[in-house]
């Protein structure tokens, strides 16, 4: 958890922007294909990927870009939508930090100092409705706009004073994004203000009615510490409640070594965000894209002294697949969620159900596999998402075990948009903590 940062997201609207150059106007690169040289847009708000596209997907980088590299340039704006960064963090530089994430083809949160320093202060008096009138004034027609910032882990405490702010916001701007995001459900009691999780995620889903429900939860440990007990089951709450109150879920997952966790590896990204797109997640954060000069934290996507480190180039390759598959499945709906696995379950690493579409995996009794199945909102067609959980062996995944046999199988292409490939031969084998998205076709088409 990041309350022990909170200090420095509280100045970094006293942060001045310093040391910036000029950069050429660049157009969102499309998916999986970077230019070679940048092109110049003729019209920068349509350059701009928006809310609702079809296309585009929200991949967030986590934190206040200039509280914590003060000073940074146009380059590094654009080296973070390089990266396959959408939404370019929390803006706290005003609107010329907005115009340089607009340049870069980005949108951001708008983090004002003004608002969110009136929530530490709970006992003073605040004018919601003149704080959230001046932030829309100031930012809610800039392109680059994404939404604004409240506050992340928030106890129960906090719910009645943040909601205030978060109505004044919603009924000024509608067409913007709000954003808090919750505590995993390793947090106690104390920290959460309720007697358990499910407590939590309810009550602030029922007083808030958000346009969206996330957390951040930290797996993976350093050594050969085990994955965190309760992933599964984390996932697996913010998924059903998310589908109770008819709202996506997004997913912070961890890109910085820190505390006990360790520095992710290539495989270990991709677990991670695949994972929750197994569970059906419709957006994703990293925490965090700039290393915090604080303790052991090292190794984010660009180091203390601004240079990329190795979790950048692995950080893209991950961005890169999801958005390459975000036209389809942004479409789809999460209908089922189960492991094919042997051995002791965690919590709510459930067994295929009666209805499952799959089974099992013939010639490989040690499989560790998560399957999530999902429903084409318009088209109705069957896609399953199957995750490799193993974070050191590759496996084939050819001898999946149906209820019932498909007449065809394809996979989603993460190389390219919109294209789909034939699941056969070499292309059913999923690296360490990979996953891939299958369509599913019932009956052969007479016409084919």
């Amino acid at each position: 958890m990041k309350k022990h940062l909170l200090l420095l997201w509280s100045l970094c609207a006293l942060t001045l922007l310093a040391g910036c150059r000029t950069a050429i106007h660049e157009c969102p690169w499309e998916c999986c294909e970077m230019p070679s040289e940048a092109e110049e847009c003729p019209n920068e708000e349509e350059c701009l990927p928006r809310p609702g596209d079809p296309e585009w997907f929200p991949i967030i980088a986590w934190g206040t870009n200039q509280a914590w590299l003060p000073g940074i340039g146009q380059s590094f704006y654009d080296e973070m939508a390089e990266c396959g960064i959408t939404v370019g963090g929390f803006a706290c530089g005003g609107i010329e930090e907005l115009d340089r994430i607009a340049k870069a083809g980005m949108v951001a949160y708008v983090y004002d100092g003004d608002l969110v320093s009136s929530f530490w202060t709970p006992d003073d008096p605040h004018d919601w409705a003149a704080l959230a009138q001046n932030l829309v004034d100031k930012y809610g027609d800039h392109p680059a706009t994404y939404g604004y910032w409240l506050q992340d882990e928030p106890d129960t405490k906090r719910f009645a004073m943040l909601n205030a702010a978060y109505q004044e916001l919603r009924r000024r701007d509608p067409d913007h994004d709000l954003y808090i995001n919750l505590l995993p459900d390793y947090a106690s009691p104390a920290q959460l203000g309720a007697p358990d999780y499910e407590t939590y995620v309810e009550q602030f889903l029922n007083e808030f009615h958000p346009y969206w429900l996330g957390f951040d939860y930290y797996a993976l440990f350093e050594g050969d510490e085990p994955l965190r007990n309760s992933y599964w089951q984390n996932l697996a709450v913010v998924r059903e409640a998310a589908l109770r109150h008819g709202v996506y879920f997004q997913y912070c997952t961890l890109a910085v070594g820190h505390l006990p966790y360790r520095c992710p590896s290539e495989d270990d990204l991709f677990f991670e965000v695949f994972s929750g797109l197994t569970y059906g997640a419709k957006g994703i954060a990293y925490f965090c894209y700039f290393t915090p000069q604080l303790g052991n934290y090292r190794n984010a996507p660009i180091d203390v002294w601004g240079n990329k480190t190795e979790i950048w180039y692995y950080m893209r390759r991950v961005n890169n697949a999801v958005r390459c598959l975000a036209p389809v499945y942004n479409h789809l709906e999460s209908t089922a969620v189960y492991h094919i696995m042997t051995g002791e379950r965690k919590p709510r690493e459930d067994a295929p159900g009666e209805e499952s579409l799959i089974t099992g995996l013939d010639g490989n009794p040690n499989a560790n596999l998560a399957i999530g199945e999902f429903r084409h909102r318009e088209t109705g067609e069957t896609y399953v998402m199957v995750l490799n959980k193993d974070l050191k062996k590759s496996l084939s995944i050819r001898g999946l075990q149906w209820r019932k046999s498909p007449a065809k199988l394809e996979v989603v292409s993460q190389a390219r948009p919109n294209v789909f490939q034939r699941f056969a031969g070499e292309g059913d084998w999923l690296a360490p903590g990979h996953a891939a998205l299958l369509r599913v076709t019932w009956e052969e088409s007479t016409a084919d």
